[in-house]
C-alpha cells in the first residue's frame, strides 16, 4: 500500500521538477532526429540512385546538417538568456540581408524563390528569419510592453519589422513560410499582451491579403480549389495510400513502396507519409507524441519564467515548431491544401534542420534558466562528480 501510494507522489515530484522542460525538449528532439534520419535514409536513397549518385548521398548531406545543428543546439543551450537578447537584432538583420540576396541572385525550387548558394551549399535564409524574428520580437515587445495599447506603438518597431520580413519572403512567392512567420508574429504579440481587439482587425486584413495572394498565382488557386472540392492531387492521394498501407505496425524500416517514384518529396514535405508506411500508426503516434512534449515544455517555460523576453520569444519559437508540424501533417492527411513546409527536425533539408535545432537550443537555454533550474543542474553535476570520485581507483598507501 505504501509503495503504491508513493508512485503518484514521485510522478508529481518529477513533473514539478525545474528541469522537466529541459529534459522534455531533449527527449522529444532525440526521438524526432532518430526517426527522421532513418526515414531520410530510406526515402532519399531512391532519388540519389536516380541521379547517378550513391544511395547514401542524400543521407550523408542530412548527417552533415545534423552535426552542424547539434553543435548549434549544444552551444546555444548553454548560453545565457542575456546573450540571446543582445544577439537578437543581428540575427534578424542578417536574415533580412540574406533575403535581399535571395531576391537578387537566388534560385527557385517548386516555384518558390527562397534559396541561395554559399560555398557550394544551398541556404534558405527564411529559416534564419524565423528564429531572428522570434528573438527580435521578444526583445522589443518586452521592452515596450506597457505601451502596446495603440496602433502606433504596436507597429513601431515590432510590427513594421515583421511586415518587412514577411514581405521579403512573399516576394519570393514562398507563401507557406510566410504563413508560419505570421503565426510567430501573432503568438508573440498575444503573449506580449496586445489587446484582443487589434487581433480582430489584423485577422480581417490578413484574410484579405491572403485571398489576394492566392489569386495572384493560378497554381495556388488550383490547389485550393481541388482540395475544397475533395479532388486529391497525385501527391496527396499517394500520401494517403502510404499511410493506409502501413497499417498498425508498418511495413518495416526501408520497406516503403511509395518512395519508388510514386510520392514526390517523400523525404521532405511528405516524410510523415513514409513514416506511416514503414512504421505504421504506432510510428506516427510517436511523432505526434514528440511534438506534444515540445508543446508541453514550451508551455512550462512560458508559465514558469519571470522574464517577459523568455515568455514572448519562447512562445514564438514553440509556435513555429509545433504549428509548422501540424500544418505539414494536416497536408499529408488531406486536411489542408498543399503548402510546401517541411516537418521540423524530421524532413530532409539542411537549412531547416540546422535552424530548428538552433531554435531548440534557445528553448533549452530558456529551460535551464527556469526558477530553480540552475540550482538543480548544479546539484546534479556535483552528484555525478562525487559518484565518479567513488568509482575512481584509490591511491595505494605507501
Amino acid at each position: 500500500m505504501t509503495a503504491t501510494a508513493a508512485r503518484p507522489e514521485s510522478a508529481v515530484t518529477a513533473w514539478r521538477s525545474p528541469l522537466t522542460s529541459y529534459y522534455l525538449l531533449a527527449f522529444a528532439t532525440g526521438i524526432l532526429l532518430i526517426v527522421g534520419l532513418a526515414v531520410v535514409l530510406s526515402s532519399s536513397s531512391v532519388a540519389s540512385i536516380r541521379t547517378g549518385s550513391s544511395a547514401y548521398t542524400g543521407f550523408l548531406t542530412q548527417v552533415v546538417a545534423l552535426v552542424v545543428g547539434l553543435a548549434a543546439l549544444t552551444v546555444g543551450s548553454r548560453l545565457p538568456v542575456k546573450f540571446w537578447k543582445r544577439i537578437a537584432p543581428w540575427v534578424l538583420y542578417g536574415s533580412m540581408a540574406l533575403l535581399g540576396v535571395v531576391l537578387a541572385t537566388g534560385y527557385a525550387v517548386g516555384g518558390n524563390k527562397a534559396w541561395i548558394r554559399i560555398a557550394g551549399f544551398s541556404l534558405q535564409p527564411s529559416e534564419i528569419a524565423k528564429l531572428g524574428l522570434a528573438l527580435y520580437l521578444g526583445v522589443v515587445l518586452s521592452r515596450f510592453r506597457k505601451r502596446l495599447t495603440n496602433p502606433k506603438d504596436i507597429m513601431v518597431p515590432g510590427g513594421i519589422m515583421a511586415i518587412v520580413v514577411i514581405g521579403l519572403v512573399l516576394a519570393g512567392k514562398d507563401m507557406g513560410t510566410a504563413m508560419i512567420l505570421m503565426v510567430v508574429v501573432g503568438v508573440a504579440f498575444w503573449v506580449a499582451g496586445v489587446p484582443a481587439r487589434f487581433f480582430g482587425l489584423a485577422g480581417l486584413l490578413l484574410a484579405v491579403g491572403l485571398f489576394l495572394l492566392v489569386l495572384d498565382a493560378d497554381s495556388r488557386v488550383a490547389r485550393i480549389t481541388d482540395w475544397a472540392n475533395g479532388d486529391s492531387s497525385w501527391q496527396q492521394l499517394h500520401g494517403t495510400w502510404a499511410l493506409a498501407s502501413g497499417g498498425l505496425w508498418g511495413l518495416g524500416p526501408g520497406m516503403s513502396r511509395e518512395k519508388w517514384g510514386w510520392l514526390p518529396a517523400s523525404d521532405n514535405d511528405y516524410i510523415f507519409a513514409i513514416i506511416g508506411e514503414e512504421f505504421g500508426l504506432f510510428g506516427t503516434l510517436v511523432i505526434l507524441g514528440a511534438y506534444a512534449m515540445i508543446l508541453i515544455a514550451v508551455t512550462r517555460i512560458v508559465l514558469r519564467s519571470t522574464d517577459l523576453f523568455v515568455q514572448i520569444a519562447g512562445a514564438a519559437i514553440g509556435a513555429w515548431i509545433v504549428v509548422q508540424a501540424c500544418v505539414n501533417i494536416a497536408v499529408v492527411l488531406e486536411l489542408a491544401p498543399v503548402t510546401g513546409v517541411p516537418l521540423p527536425l524530421v524532413s530532409s533539408g539542411g537549412s531547416s534542420l540546422i535552424m530548428s535545432l538552433a531554435a531548440v537550443g534557445v528553448l533549452m537555454s530558456f529551460a535551464r534558466n527556469e526558477p530553480g533550474a540552475p540550482e538543480a543542474l548544479a546539484a546534479r553535476t556535483s552528484v555525478v562528480r562525487r559518484s565518479l570520485a567513488v568509482l575512481s581507483p584509490r591511491r595505494r598507501r605507501g
